[in-house]
């Protein structure tokens, strides 16, 4: 037994930095340090001088690999894009016709980062967290309950939005099609989305007061307003599904996947940003204004270590130990069916992550097993813990920005997902033995 108490008592050791005030993106790089070091004491006869060079070239090969780049990249799009909207009062003009639209406080703070959320966009809970706190207006809300609503309607859709490469990937490894595994999952998003409720519990009662029916011309305005968004559906679907499959042969494939997943969006973000600029009218002095703020650089920072973290983690083979170690310990089917995901989430904070490391083990223990029937239902059930813990997971992009923004840690937060997060596991525990029933 190694992976499994090294990998976890890093995560810890990045959480206690968290909470004792040190910068987030130090406290992952010590972690991302303590991680390549323990694992690399497994290699005799361990030379100090080999193993600072090897843990020091994981960290450099992690923050040049073509994920990251393009992720920080992403992040900075997303920054700029979101400073843009929120100087040019677009922000707030969405945020007031939703509320108006929708009549209550506490609906809109729900409804526009799950609205947001339909775009699978890295970071996604960046470019909400300021429509969630102009929609709670000047109501004392803290700033861990802005987050958590933030980060939670962020992924309702994660479980079978078709969009989600996460989706993609599962419903390749089950080795089944999107709508079977979509009608079976729909049911997770449906079970987080009422979940959710719990998370405003003791908010004030102003956020819940209805208000009077809104101009007829509501919708049309907030359409509008919603263009700079909408203008990265517009460029990014067509590149996505239109143009890249007949581009993407002729590039290398090393980096196949990484412009799939991020030139189409990159570029989307890039004209839902012109688009700002030129509807919005606004000046060269106000550009350069959002392009010099603090914050966009920061967050690049964080999103930066994270991702070298998690490069790092997939070279020492961190979760394939544990998955090994839970095997060895002769653990139920079942138990490795929701376990080794969660984990697997803990440790990527990604869905590919978790579809990734733990799918191909997950569903060959259960294809191994006499009669086992439909793999559907077991596909859900470490689907729904995988997400649990990618949800629950400190390297999960959307959770740091989220926490960054409204200014918060991670233990408050936790404090308000886990009852949300319980009711989901106990629903999907249920609803695994149901499918079993029928299918």
């Amino acid at each position: 037994m190694f992976a499994l108490p090294i990998t976890l008592g890093c995560f810890g050791l990045i959480l206690v930095l968290a909470r004792l005030k040190v910068p987030l993106a130090a406290a992952i790089v010590v972690g991302t340090v303590a991680i390549g070091v323990a694992f690399g004491l497994r290699t005799q006869p361990v030379i100090a001088s080999d193993l600072a060079w090897r843990v020091g070239g994981g960290l450099l090969f992690g923050a040049i690999q073509p994920d990251t780049i393009a992720m920080t990249a992403i992040t900075l799009l997303l920054m700029v894009l979101s400073s843009l909207m929120q100087a040019s009062g677009q922000f707030e003009e969405i945020v007031g016709l939703t509320k108006a639209l929708l009549r209550r406080r506490s609906i809109a703070m729900a409804a526009l980062p799950a609205m947001v959320g339909l775009l699978p966009m890295p970071g996604g809970a960046l470019f909400s967290a300021p429509m969630v706190a102009s929609a709670a207006g000047k109501s004392e809300v803290g700033g861990d309950v802005l987050s958590a609503i933030n980060y939670w309607f962020r992924h309702i859709w994660e479980h079978w939005w078709p969009l989600y490469p996460g989706v993609i990937l599962a419903v390749s490894l089950c080795k089944t099609s999107w709508a079977p595994f979509a009608g079976v999952m729909v049911v997770l998003g449906v079970t987080m989305a009422a979940a959710g409720l719990l998370l405003f519990r003791g908010v004030h009662a102003d956020l819940h007061v209805k208000s009077d029916p809104p101009p007829p011309e509501t919708k049309r305005r907030l359409l509008w307003a919603l263009s700079s968004i909408l203008m990265i559906l517009v460029v990014w679907l067509p590149l996505k599904y239109g143009v890249a499959p007949f581009v993407l042969p002729h590039l290398p494939k090393a980096l196949w996947s990484v412009a799939d997943k991020y030139i189409p969006l990159a570029l989307g973000l890039i004209a839902g940003i012109v688009w700002t600029i030129q509807i919005r009218r606004l000046s060269r002095k106000m550009v350069l204004s959002c392009l010099r703020q603090k914050r966009v650089y920061e967050m690049a920072i964080i999103v930066l270590s994270v991702m070298t973290f998690q490069y790092v983690l997939k070279t020492v083979g961190a979760a394939t130990g544990m998955a090994d170690e839970l095997v060895l310990l002769h653990v139920p089917v079942l138990l490795v069916v929701a376990v080794l995901p969660f984990i697997a989430g803990m440790v990527t904070g990604l869905a590919v992550g978790f579809v990734g490391t733990s799918f191909p083990i997950v569903l060959a223990s259960v294809w191994a097993m006499p009669d086992t029937g439909s793999i559907l239902p077991y596909a859900m059930l470490a689907y729904a813990f995988g997400h649990l813990g990618q949800m629950c997971s400190p390297l999960h992009v959307c959770h740091v920005v989220s926490n960054q923004y409204f200014k918060t840690g991670f233990g408050p937060v936790y404090l308000r997902i886990l009852p949300s997060v319980a009711v989901c596991a106990i629903v999907s525990v249920g609803y695994f033995f149901l499918l079993r029933l029928f299918m």
